[in-house]
């Protein structure tokens, strides 16, 4: 049997299949990050730089591996609302939390999307990952009112409302927003919540 015809080393294949695999999760984060969860597998393949056989063959499907993606990215939100808690700083902990959540839904607009639309309810992991942080959101404000440092009319459900309200405005009356609006638009929120 000659060289060529040799069948490949299978440590170079497996090797290559976790190269192909890092390559399509790389491209549909940045993808899903850039234009949110309708971008296809033909885009996502071509980012990666491989065929589209090879993200059916690793994920199962386009939505399976964009899931995987979110789901990611929620838990990223999550670390930073268990470190809130920790803060020995409640409102530290709740304005720190605030602005990462504000940051990601203006820098992901996959993760945006996830949040602001009710994504497969029928989705056990979306369910358990979305009412995880439902909870330390609750936490994390009940935390605030306790120490006297949240105002006492602002609820969990205005703090995840208010996080969107930080990143969604693009131009209004001629105005263009600038590229750090949102950091500005968030300090104003985080000090009109504040308790005076």
């Amino acid at each position: 049997m000659s060289e060529t015809t040799a069948p490949a080393n299978p440590s170079d294949q497996r090797s290559d299949s976790r190269r192909n695999r890092v390559r399509l999760v790389a491209a549909a984060r940045e993808l899903v990050a850039e234009r949110g969860t309708d971008v296809t597998a033909a885009e996502i393949a071509a980012r990666a730089e491989v065929g589209v056989g090879t993200l059916y063959r690793r994920f199962g499907s386009k939505d399976a591996l964009i899931r995987d993606i979110l789901v990611d990215g929620i838990d990223e939100v999550q670390s930073v609302a268990e470190a809130a808690l920790d803060d020995p700083d409640s409102w530290n902990g709740l304005s720190t939390f605030f602005a990462f959540f504000s940051m990601t839904q203006f820098a992901n607009q996959g993760i945006a999307q996830y949040l602001a639309s009710s994504i497969d309810l029928a989705d056990e992991e979306t369910y358990r990952h979305n009412g995880r942080l439902r909870t330390l959101v609750r936490q994390i404000v009940q935390r605030a009112h306790d120490s006297g440092s949240l105002r006492a009319d602002v609820t969990w459900e205005d703090i995840v409302i208010l996080s969107r309200a930080s990143v969604t405005a693009d131009e209004c009356l001629g105005v263009r927003a600038a590229p750090d609006q949102w950091q500005r638009t968030c300090a104003i929120i985080l000090a009109g919540m504040r308790s005076t």
